[in-house]
């Protein structure tokens, strides 16, 4: 018998943790920083403006990081042109955050997070917003599968919770829709095997289906459980 490991406890996911962010030193921090901006060319700056690889370092008076492009000497920082612009935070503190909100299994509270980083706790919601529109950002337009690839789609209903009355004959039946609230929603993810996952959300399963079609891709092999939202997958998708 073979026990697979979960994905979680496997070293692939621990590429970056708050212990190793709280060893490094500035300059670390800020080479860090240039090969997620700049995964392409190895780290090495590209300018925003004319696109040229020929920059420069030239701090600013406190020290602050900042580059100017020999072609077109326009300056500009690891952070230019994304929504970490203008930050105010140390780079070493921002990947902290980065780090605490990704490697957490069930979500971070912002309180929590502000104290960790020893910010208000506008900050750290600001912060985290902003870490989410990234990784939307980062799904948009995405596609997975393929010829000869297989995908995974299943949901879940979260929210909406309806509380019963203490008194079994105040208690309504919540099966119907009339004493339901209404927020209860689905989310869908497609997960690719081996490969990319894209998640959504929606009013129901049966909601998702255009966004599948959409976003995998011809030749397909799906893998899906029996539930009748998926029916209609059939007849695009290889279906198991």
């Amino acid at each position: 018998m073979t026990f697979v490991q979960h994905f979680l406890l496997s070293p692939a996911a621990k590429t970056l943790s708050l212990a190793q962010v709280f060893r490094m030193s500035d300059a670390e921090a800020e080479a860090m920083f240039c090969k997620v901006r700049w995964p392409d060319t190895q780290g090495k700056r590209v300018c925003p403006d004319c696109g040229g690889l020929d920059a420069y370092t030239a701090r600013r008076a406190n020290g602050a990081l900042r580059f100017r492009c020999k072609a077109c000497k326009v300056d500009f920082t690891v952070t230019s042109g994304t929504l970490f612009a203008s930050h105010k935070l140390p780079l070493k503190g921002y990947l902290a955050a980065i780090a605490i909100f990704c490697n957490e299994v069930k979500g971070k509270s912002m309180l929590a997070l502000s104290r960790d980083l020893g910010t208000s706790y506008k900050t750290a919601f600001v912060l985290a917003h902003k870490m989410r529109e990234a990784m939307a950002v980062e799904l948009k337009g995405r596609t997975l599968g393929g010829p000869g690839k297989i995908a995974e789609v299943d949901g879940g209903y979260f929210g909406g919770y309806v509380k019963p009355a203490n008194l079994k004959e105040h208690r309504a039946d919540r099966r119907f829709a009339d004493n339901q609230s209404g927020k209860r929603k689905a989310v869908v993810v497609i997960r690719e095997r081996n490969g990319n996952s894209l998640p959504a959300v929606f009013r129901s399963e049966g909601a998702a289906l255009n966004f599948i079609k959409t976003r995998v891709a011809k030749g397909t092999v799906i893998n899906a459980d029996e539930a009748d939202a998926w029916n209609e997958l059939h007849s695009r998708y290889e279906m198991k």
